[in-house]
């Protein structure tokens, strides 16, 4: 029988006393995926009442959101976690050998087949087949997948017998497959059999208040993996990520911050150690740049700015001074004025 104390238990007061920062981190955290906004929450959603289902899940969005963590979720949590996950990018085989990578082939079935080889279709049996970028895969490959789909066998190049196999499949694109079926180019009974239940994985600027938690995360997991303390990020730098429109998204943050982590010196990561393209189209990080966090002199930062613009439209007129006048649209006496005012 329960203790009537549970909740005063070591492990409940420990946790009870965790910091509440650290308590929101463990909250965001889903499996692999981190976040934890409205748009993430849907996700993981999504995932949990497919997961112990046998019905195939296709994951849409753009490249770099992170559509086979989402693959991964759903093993974890389905009857399958400890069978067998093959996982293969379509894209990324060349087209005269993914015939025989995904559906494997006999011995003497084409030149160099020195032996028989079971493809990746065939290795997943008992488990589940992930297929990434599968809107790359040519009209006579759609039509050998739809038919193992179909007949719940597959047969090696080569060899006149199907084999039996029993896998779950989800796959991932982020290309237009309704378009393409219209198209011609990806086919339609194909496009109803893997569609049955679609995960939409939105962009990373679509996830408010995940990009700190994104980062923060990175920071510790590749400090870690890299022998090193992690560094922090300035509020500064945080309203810049922010800011920023991600269309690299989840994988264009990662490899930011673990380049930021290898090259910036000491413990912080500042404006000035971001790309200069970020910067240029950050609002914060030019209000930073014009108001420091411990604020300015009016007087002293337009005494800056007009001695900047006079020297740089001097520069730019070759050091006429009546060209540079009508750099800045300014009179010649104006001019005489700001240049005898600064000793330029």
């Amino acid at each position: 029988m329960a203790s009537k104390n549970a909740r005063s238990s070591p492990s409940n007061v420990e946790h009870d006393r965790l910091p509440m920062e650290e308590q929101a981190e463990r909250a965001s955290v889903f499996q692999e995926m981190v976040g934890g906004s409205v748009a993430m929450q849907r996700v993981y959603d999504a995932i949990t009442q497919v997961a112990d289902s046998r019905i195939n899940v296709i994951v849409r969005g753009e490249s770099g959101t992170g559509k086979e963590l989402v693959a991964k979720a759903i093993v974890a949590l389905s009857s399958r976690p400890d069978k067998p996950f093959i996982r293969v990018n379509c894209a990324a085989l060349p087209e005269h050998l993914i015939e025989s990578e995904l559906f494997g082939h006999e011995r003497g079935a084409f030149t160099g087949a020195v032996d028989a080889k079971p493809g990746q279709i065939e290795l997943a049996d008992g488990g589940t087949l992930f297929l990434d970028e599968i809107a790359t895969l040519t009209l006579p490959l759609q039509t050998k997948l739809l038919r193992v789909l179909e007949d719940h066998q597959v047969q090696r190049l080569g060899s006149r017998q199907g084999r039996k196999i029993d896998f779950r499949l989800i796959c991932a694109t982020n290309e237009p497959l309704e378009e393409m079926t219209r198209t011609g180019k990806f086919r339609e009974d194909l496009y109803y059999r893997i569609h049955v239940v679609p995960i939409y994985l939105p962009p990373l600027r679509e996830r408010s208040g995940d990009i700190a938690l994104l980062a923060d995360f990175f920071l510790k997991g590749h400090a870690l993996a890299n022998r090193m303390l992690p560094k922090g990020l300035t509020p500064e730098v945080l309203a810049t990520l922010e800011e920023h429109t991600w269309p690299g998204n989840v994988r264009e943050l990662e490899n930011l911050i673990q380049r930021l982590l290898i090259t910036v010196k000491g413990n912080d990561i500042r404006l000035e150690h971001l790309p200069a393209q970020m910067l240029e189209h950050s609002l914060s990080a030019q209000e930073a740049i014009l108001l420091p966090e411990g604020g300015a002199g009016f007087d002293d930062q337009i005494r800056q700015m007009e001695v900047a613009l006079l020297e740089a439209a001097i520069r730019r007129g070759a050091g006429n001074k009546a060209a540079a006048a009508r750099l800045l649209q300014l009179d010649t006496q104006r001019m005489k004025y700001l240049c005898r005012k600064y000793s330029l």
